[in-house]
Order: structure tokens, then sequence, then C-alpha cells
């Protein structure tokens, strides 16, 4: 594996934030963002779980997890501060409607690891609470290291761009991807090192269905509506062969109660 090479495109993906990243742009190294392909359009109120992670315009997904924080990836607030950051939730559409609430402290993983994308999480902690209501919901978190099966099928959720270049991508989209097999998944990822056990892969050998650009750090849900998993990252968008990586939710799940109550 090429540490180096990996440890590039992480960082200069994280400078593209906010723009559509061709494929021919970054063949042959992983991607860390995330825009729902092959999937449909929804309505806020079926994933109220959802946020959009905002500067100046939308950049990041995440999801609600309390009144008063808000689970992403580390990817996503590598290198920024709580006051550069807002979170727009309670809308179908991230550009407009919900409310917008500033960020007032970023927790993120201590262990994050930028070659390998290891330890993907951060937590957003609200300047004010949420009122909950039908358009905004806390996701249902798992128990510590509850673990989900292969075949299981799972939604993943977000505002990132499509392949078709002519479709709106200000409105929330959904995809349902199965749980793939892990060492399968990290062997063919091996020449980017593997997949750890804080990953868990989603998604079809034929490929067709996935994130990519724009979803980072939104939610991957299974069918009970439990938040299993992180958008994190991958190899293209819908590859063949190669199936979405999100940060498991449940190998964290003491580090998100000590740091955020929850």
């Amino acid at each position: 594996m090429n540490m180096l090479m990996v440890t590039l495109s992480v960082l200069s993906l994280m400078g593209v934030r906010g723009r559509v990243l061709e494929q021919k742009d970054i063949e042959g190294i992983p991607r860390l963002d995330g825009r729902i392909v092959g999937g449909h359009r929804i309505n806020i109120k079926e994933a109220p779980h959802q946020v959009s992670l905002q500067t100046s315009s939308h950049f990041c997904g995440g999801s609600i997890i309390s009144k008063q924080w808000i689970l992403t990836a580390a990817h996503c607030t590598y290198g920024k501060t709580a006051d550069r950051l807002k979170v727009r939730l309670g809308t179908s559409e991230y550009a407009r409607g919900g409310e917008l609430i500033d960020v007032a402290e970023i927790v993120q993983h201590e262990k994050f690891n930028t070659s390998n994308v290891d330890y993907d999480y951060s937590l957003l902690k609200l300047s004010r609470e949420i009122e909950f209501d039908e358009t905004k919901q806390a996701a249902k978190l798992p128990e510590t290291k509850e673990d989900v099966k292969e075949g299981d099928n799972c939604k993943v959720t977000g505002w990132g761009s499509t392949k078709n270049i002519f479709e709106r991508r200000n409105w929330l989209r959904q995809t349902e991807v199965p749980i793939f097999n892990q060492e399968e998944c990290s062997e063919k990822y091996q020449r980017f090192g593997g997949v750890t056990e804080r990953m868990i892969c989603a998604g079809y050998t034929e490929g067709g269905k996935d994130a990519c650009q724009g979803d980072s750090g939104g939610p991957l849900v299974t069918e009970d509506g439990v938040l299993v998993g992180v958008v994190s990252w991958g190899y293209g968008c819908a590859r063949p062969q190669y199936p979405g990586i999100y940060s498991r939710v449940s190998y964290v799940r003491d580090w998100i109660r000590t740091n955020s109550g929850v």
C-alpha cells in the first residue's frame, strides 16, 4: 500500500469540499466524500435525523443523536473550527427551509487517522437545543459493539451529487444497500490497507448504488432505524467490486456516551 498516496488523497479531497470531484480527477485513489448514486428523492420526514453541515453552503451530512448533539465524520471537521460551522435541519432541501443552528463545539475522535481514515468520527455540540417534531428527530443508537449481519438492508441518505449531471442535488435522496461481507471487503480494499474493525462495508458487488461526493458524515441506518454507520470513504462511486465504507457506530458507543452524555 502506498500510504503517501492515501494521505495526499485525503487532504486533497478535504480541499475541494463543495464542488463535484469527477472520477477522472481521482482515478486510482480512494474517495472521502459521498453522493447518493442509484437512489431516489425522499422527504425529510422519512429521515428526520439527517442534517446538513454548512459553512457558506452544504459540504457534509450528519445525524441528530440528541437535542443538542450531531454525529458526523472526522474528515468533515478536520482543520475546521466550531465558529465556522452551522447545521441546517428539519428540511428536505439543504439550501432553504428548516432552521440553521450554530455549532458551539467540535469533539473529533482523538485517534482519527488521515492515512487510512480510521476512527472517522466527530461529535458536534449545537449552540441550543433542537425542538423535536416530525422533521427533526434523534436516530436510534446501537449498543456497544452491537453487530449487523451480512446482507442486512440499510438506508443511506444525503444531498450529494448524483452521476446524472442534469439532476438537482439540493433535494434529499436515499438509496438502499446491504451490509457487505467484512473479510471480502477488506480483501478488495487491500491496495489501500484494507478495512479496520471500526469500519463497516455496504453495497453490491456489481456496484450501481452508493454514496460519494457531498454525503460524507451522513447516516447509514437499518430498516429498524438504528444508526449503524457514518458515510466515510471508498474507491470511486458505486464501482463494481468496491462497496462503500462507513464508520461503525457501535464501536465508539462508549466514546459517544462519554463525550456527549447520549
